[in-house]
């Protein structure tokens, strides 16, 4: 299939950015493919952001700015999917950093392999845009049809369920009514786009890292509360409870099981780090925060898990202990 061109939105929830907003909307507007149109949410922002938003919209005509009340980016993201008016769409954080190239290799790959979606591998980058050495993903170049696409998101940490890695047909999210939980304040983005692979005839994978995820102090990814717990707990349960239903049954017990073990772990270890002051230390039993028993869990997590099996073990080990 050829490059025909078509219009791409592009949006970017927005609240109090000032400092690094700039960064974030040039990198949009200097990609080497130019037929986009760029909406940028503006959440209730009290610093000076909304000015610098109206600047943008003033100098460049692809721009859009919607200035709304505070209300969650949950929201953001769903006004500027409704506005959107791309073929294609793909959402951006704020604070991050999108490589001149992304959309050239992201639609360029839809269009050469015909698929509805396309998913990229990105870079973990401190406030200074410094590399952390985590780990990420090691997709190769390929076309899969949606069952495989499934089963990478569910077994391997190579897709993951974020929203700026991924260019999507607008249509697939618009006639599957794919919105954006606006009730959760944390994890609103996985159930979304792992029900998007599953309404995708085919997706593409895109090896390069063409996309640079800050990392900033405070993140959901470094604190959890007993609220974005819950929220964490219930978008793992509606990932699982849909992979059940698509005949992905085992995959979906070990995405569960995993990724609440992992989750569990960096908790416990970010406790133990700070003093036990997180308030985290045994405030929680098993059957509070897991749905399966001790060795169901471990059995799943132990499954498709292609790392150091003894490491994972000990990381349940301590996990049981620590929950007793």
């Amino acid at each position: 299939m050829n490059n025909k061109n078509e219009l791409i939105s592009v949006v970017v929830p927005i609240y109090n950015a000032e400092k690094y907003i700039r960064r974030c909307v040039d990198s949009i507007l200097k990609q080497t493919y130019k037929n986009l149109e760029v909406i940028l949410v503006d959440d209730g922002s009290t610093d000076g952001t909304p000015g610098i938003l109206d600047e943008y919209a003033v100098a460049d005509v692809r721009v859009k700015v919607i200035h709304k009340e505070n209300v969650g980016h949950a929201h953001s993201r769903n006004r500027g999917l409704e506005a959107a008016c791309g073929e294609f769409i793909t959402f951006m954080d704020c604070d991050d950093y999108m490589h001149s190239d992304f959309m050239e290799k992201m639609y360029g790959a839809i269009c050469a392999d015909g698929s509805d979606m396309a998913c990229c591998s990105f870079n973990y980058v401190d406030e200074q845009g410094n590399k952390l050495g985590w780990s990420e993903p090691s997709l190769v170049r390929d076309s899969v049809d949606s069952e495989r696409a499934q089963r990478e998101f569910l077994t391997t940490y190579n897709i993951e369920g974020f929203s700026w890695n991924k260019l999507v047909r607008r249509s697939i999210l618009m006639e599957n009514d794919l919105r954006y939980p606006e009730k959760q304040k944390a994890f609103v983005d996985m159930y979304l786009w792992y029900c998007a692979i599953s309404a995708c005839g085919r997706v593409s994978f895109v090896p390069d890292k063409i996309y640079d995820y800050y990392q900033m102090s405070g993140s959901v990814v470094h604190t959890i509360d007993d609220v974005k717990l819950g929220n964490f707990k219930t978008t793992i349960r509606k990932i699982c409870d849909r992979a059940h239903q698509n005949g992905l049954a085992k995959e979906g017990d070990y995405y569960a099981s995993l990724r609440m073990l992992m989750q569990m772990y960096d908790q416990i270890r970010l406790d133990v780090k700070s003093g036990f002051k997180s308030g985290f230390f045994h405030k929680y039993r098993w059957n509070e925060i897991f749905t399966a028993d001790g060795a169901k869990v471990r059995q799943s997590a132990m499954n498709y898990y292609n790392g150091n099996k003894l490491a994972l073990y000990l990381k349940y080990l301590l996990i049981r202990m620590y929950l007793k």
